[in-house]
Order: C-alpha cells, then structure tokens, then sequence
C-alpha cells in the first residue's frame, strides 16, 4: 500500500471514529462501564462498549484524521505530506500508548482516558504509521536515489 492511501483510509478511519463517538447512542455510560472518574468527563463514555473516549479523544481522532485526509490529497507533495502524518502518528501514537499502559499515567491526570482498549488502538495505529513513515520514506528515498543515479548514467 502506498503512505498515500494510508494517509487516506487511516484519516478517514480516524474522522469517522471521531465523529461517531460523539452519537451518545453509541456509548455506554461511564459509571454503567465500570470506568473510572475523570476531571474532564465531556462526552464521556465506552465508544462501541470498547473504547474510553472523553471529547479529548474525539477531537484528536477528528483533526488526526483530517490532517490524514488533507495530506493525501496534496496533489505535488503527496508523497512526502503522507509519510510526515504518518511519521506523526507512529510518535503520538505511540507515545499515547505507552501512557495509557502505566497506571500512573493512563489517564493523563484525569483528562484524558488512553487505557484499556486504546492501548492496543494506539499500538496499531503507532505501528502502522512506523511502517508508512519511516520504513518507506527511506525505500523511496532510495528508490529516487537509484533512478537518479540511472538517470545520470544515461545522460553521460
């Protein structure tokens, strides 16, 4: 798959996602869940009985996603628009992930709940934005490096 269409299907994912879980038909109460409290409890809940999400986790999902979106569409700098939302979703991702598997953290003081099932959401998408900003940034970056190189032979 090409970091393009990543940049595509993981924005679109991530803005669907976000959206939905503002439908309170698709979340469980917080207290009926068994979660725990938080200060900021906006638009609180288990999204899909799987996912804690407040309205922090919503918006991030939301303008995440739409930045996805916005860089696949770049028509001359798709390539490299793609790889850099991906580079960034494997750091905040991932980063997101480790905190919400400390306790200590896991909830970012109340604010945010990143614990549970986000763990594993964020480990995913972490990985995958790894693979489509870092792993092939660097095989296109060589590949264009090789066809400059063929490029120049040609020509002398």
């Amino acid at each position: 798959m090409h970091p393009r269409r990543f940049a595509l299907i993981g924005g679109t994912i991530m803005v669907v996602m976000g959206l939905l879980a503002f439908l309170p038909g698709l979340n469980t109460n917080p207290i009926e869940a068994g979660l725990p409290a938080l200060s900021l409890d906006t638009s609180y809940g288990l999204f899909l009985g799987l996912f804690a999400m407040n309205v922090l986790n919503k918006v991030a999902l939301i303008a995440f996603g739409a930045w996805g979106i916005l860089a696949s569409q770049n028509q001359t700098r798709s390539l490299p628009a793609s790889t850099n939302w991906a580079s960034w979703v494997f750091l905040s991702m991932g980063v997101l992930a480790i905190l919400g598997a400390i306790p200590q953290t896991n909830t970012l003081g109340g604010n945010w709940p990143l614990f549970g099932n986000e763990v594993w959401a964020h480990t995913v998408f972490s990985l995958l934005g790894g693979y489509f900003g870092l792993v092939l940034k660097r095989k296109a970056h060589a590949n264009n490096a090789w066809l400059r190189d063929e490029r120049d032979s040609r020509a002398a």
